[in-house]
């Protein structure tokens, strides 16, 4: 009863914990999807036709380029909210005059706060088709002048998710912050624009991701793994399979287990009963023999010294062999008792287990072994091991195993290693091995062949490979869509021209940190050597030469932080290698950063950046740079920061604040932010 418990629940845990997997690939999925977009419009947001006078003509030319690439529209709104051109109209046509009441709400707050916003589902005013808004702040001087949106087509998210496959009746949502279904992976023209069950949305609340049980819309009851998505507030994906799947894939290993168990009970009683019957009967035998002589008072032999007759002997005979039939009899239980506990470990293990001699003969084969090649324990017992391994050696099927698993090397014994196993319909299994030998009293040598399908963790390895290349393919395509932007720059200013190449390059470094890292994030001080690279990190002052003097605190970076931090590290650096302390020998840039960790504190990373040592310092620029654009789009647009310049004497001096809640990773940021990162999911 045991075992069966014990197996329900791990099979219980390992169903739960392939719809989490599900869900948490596709949530990262979703999220790449949202923030391609966003970087898109923030891009197209540092566009010069935008500045205050701007030509909208030409950048309509600019944002239809982009929304081809990307295969969606794109729209500009006013200050007051009205729209001012539409990608798929032409530049001339007439537009309606304000966008819908939750769009208007939308618009509004990212001119209050002066940061992207992720809207939920909605009807599109023109095309009618079901839509997520995406805003982001066109930023001059520090004043929001335009907004930029996209929208999100709730068709192509919907074929995102019809990629991931799902056992039968198995399925995929994307849930806006109101309950609504934005994309489904099964019939969304049925779905899409409803509302989840509400147990969904309840449940949804307690964290970040975890599974539910409940009954969907359709009353059929279902077993749910939720994932909320970063950056879109309120948002989640579900991955929901039926109970009934469950509970019908559970019933083989159940009746595997009770067949197991009723053939070892079976077993030992036969064994039980052979044994006493070998035993028994000589031992009856004896008894009565010796029962007889003593009833008789040893009539059978005479003593000469007297007409008394002593049998002590036979006394001492018979309850000797009592003795020993109770002691046998006591035997032969233990052993049968050990041997049923033995079959019902090995019949109820969930790996292969196969004991062999030395030769490579088959001496046991469990159940678990007759799941996985096929063969029952009466074909393989008495065949050599080598039918069940694909490896050069199994033409040789009389060379001892040691040799033909360990490629004749004896120390490899007892040491795990993933092979290629042969079934018995001649169709192969990856198998995770390992070997132990051992010795019976004679000496002789066998060995317990231990063998794991790991077929579940080479498929769950290969989603992860496919999905590790869908990520690296889309943050290649995010670069792509970024360089088409910067080659809109005029090609009359071939300064500007080159430095728009230069960042790109920037770009693309910081995917590969990203990609070293799984895209898990990056540390602060590693991305700072990275876009710093051609000059010397030294302790101190150098005697001579341009050089850098970093100082602070390791600081985990957000996957989505790392690559607007980047640029701007790329934008100052280009600057003072062209203008300023690292153009000149003996100039010194001065990097050093803090983090707001504890309660109380103001919850801020703050970045200084302090040339000295370069050219003299004639006071402020009279024109500000597309570089200084940029900085300041993408530290107020994308992370919600600040950015301070001051041309010292000494050189120029640029202090940055960011909330850490925007650019740490996980539960760094929330430690920082003195907030449980559950609470806050929940709150979103």
């Amino acid at each position: 009863m045991i075992a069966v418990l014990a197996a329900v629940g791990s099979y219980r845990q390992a169903f739960d914990d392939r719809l989490e997997g599900t869900a948490k690939a596709l949530a990262s999925a979703v999220e790449t999807e949202i923030a391609s977009h966003a970087l898109a419009l923030a891009t197209l947001a540092t566009a010069r036709s935008l500045d205050r006078g701007g030509d909208l003509v030409s950048f309509h030319e600019q944002a239809r380029q982009v929304a081809g690439m990307l295969g969606t529209r794109i729209f500009l709104l006013a200050p007051d909210h009205s729209l001012l051109l539409q990608t798929h109209l032409p530049v001339d046509a007439v537009l309606p005059d304000r966008p819908n009441i939750e769009s208007d709400n939308l618009v509004r707050q990212v001119s209050d706060t002066a940061r992207p916003v992720v809207g939920n589902l909605q009807r599109g005013q023109v095309t009618g088709r079901w839509v997520a808004p995406v805003y982001v702040p066109v930023i001059r001087d520090g004043q929001v002048i335009f907004t930029l949106g996209i929208a999100l087509e709730a068709d192509r998210i919907s074929r995102m998710l019809v990629g991931q496959t799902f056992r039968d009746a198995g399925y995929a949502s994307l849930v806006d912050g109101r309950g609504r279904i934005v994309a489904r992976s099964a019939e969304p023209e049925r779905y899409v624009g409803h509302t989840v069950r509400g147990w969904v949305t309840d449940g949804a609340q307690v964290g970040e991701a975890g599974t539910l049980r409940g009954p969907n819309r359709d009353g059929v009851e279902v077993v749910t793994a939720f994932r909320h998505i970063p950056g879109a507030p309120g948002w989640f994906v579900t991955v929901a399979e039926p109970l009934s799947t469950y509970y019908a894939s559970l019933r083989g290993p159940l009746a595997m287990l009770a067949i197991g168990g009723l053939g070892a009970m079976v077993l030992a009683l036969t064994v039980a009963i052979w044994i006493g019957g070998r035993v028994l009967r000589p031992v009856d035998w004896l008894t009565q023999k010796a029962e007889r002589v003593a009833a008789t008072r040893g009539a059978a032999e005479i003593i000469p010294h007297g007409p008394r007759v002593h049998v002590k002997e036979f006394e001492r005979l018979r309850a000797a062999v009592l003795q020993a039939h109770v002691a046998l009899r006591e035997r032969a239980q233990a052993v049968a008792a050990g041997e049923a506990r033995l079959r019902a470990v090995l019949d109820t293990a969930a790996d292969a287990i196969v004991v062999t001699d030395e030769g490579g003969t088959m001496l046991s084969f469990n159940r678990a072994a007759e799941a996985i090649f096929g063969y029952t324990g009466s074909e393989a017992v008495g065949q050599n091991v080598a039918m069940l391994i694909c490896t050069d050696y199994a033409a040789q099927p009389d060379v001892c195993l040691a040799a033909y698993l360990q490629t004749g090397e004896r120390k490899a014994v007892g040491v795990g290693r993933e092979v290629e196993g042969r079934r018995k319909d001649d169709s192969t299994v990856p198998l995770d091995l390992s070997i132990a030998d051992w010795r019976d009293a004679a000496g002789e040598c066998f060995f317990t062949i231990i063998m794991r399908d790991v077929s579940a963790r080479k498929a769950t390895e290969a989603r992860q490979d496919i999905l590790v290349r869908e990520v690296d393919h889309r943050a290649k395509n995010i670069l792509a869509v970024v360089q088409s932007v910067l080659r809109l720059t005029p090609r009359d200013q071939p300064g500007a021209f080159a430095a728009a190449e230069t960042r790109v390059a920037g770009l693309a470094r910081v995917h590969s940190l990203l990609a070293e890292g799984g895209w898990s994030g990056a540390d602060l001080r590693t991305v700072i050597e990275r876009e710093l690279a051609a000059y010397s990190v030294v302790q101190g002052v150098p005697a001579s030469g341009p050089a850098v003097l970093l100082d602070g605190p390791p600081v985990a970076l957000a996957p989505t932080a790392v690559q607007p931090l980047a640029m701007v590290l790329h934008e100052l650096t280009t600057n003072a290698a062209k203008h300023g302390a690292l153009s000149v020998p003996g100039g010194t840039v001065e990097v050093r950063w803090t983090v707001g960790r504890r309660k109380g504190e103001d919850g801020l990373l703050r970045l200084r950046w302090a040339e000295t040592g370069g050219p003299p310092v004639v006071g402020k620029p009279a024109r500000r740079g597309f570089g200084t654009r940029v900085v300041e789009a993408t530290v107020g647009g994308q992370l919600g920061g600040t950015v301070e310049r001051r041309w010292e004497p000494t050189g120029l001096v640029v202090e940055i604040a960011v909330p850490v809640t925007r650019v740490l990773a996980g539960a760094e940021a929330a430690a920082s932010a003195g907030t449980n990162p559950e609470r806050r999911a929940s709150a979103a």
